[in-house]
């Protein structure tokens, strides 16, 4: 499966696609994470990974607001917790 993600490769977001989706999830890196919500509302790809938290700033509102002008939905939520 094709999984779109904010960042470069080897950044968070890439590691969470593969904990979510497994080794075999066929990664497309983004910039930013308008591209994510638009590449997957257009259906260029059938999921995406996007952070709702981080651990600096807390809640990432831009993803909030991003879900608001698109007709997406959440399909599962892992936690960040490493430890």
């Amino acid at each position: 499966m094709k999984v779109a993600f904010q960042g470069e490769r080897g950044a968070y977001s890439e590691s969470a696609v593969y904990t979510f989706f497994g080794n075999k999830a066929e990664v497309k890196p983004c910039r930013d994470l308008t591209e994510v919500f638009e590449i997957v509302d257009k259906q260029e790809v059938p999921m995406g990974v996007v952070p709702i938290e981080n651990s600096l700033e807390g809640s990432v509102n831009q993803t909030y607001d991003l879900f608001l002008s698109h007709d997406l939905k959440v399909t599962g939520l892992q936690s960040g917790n490493r430890g």
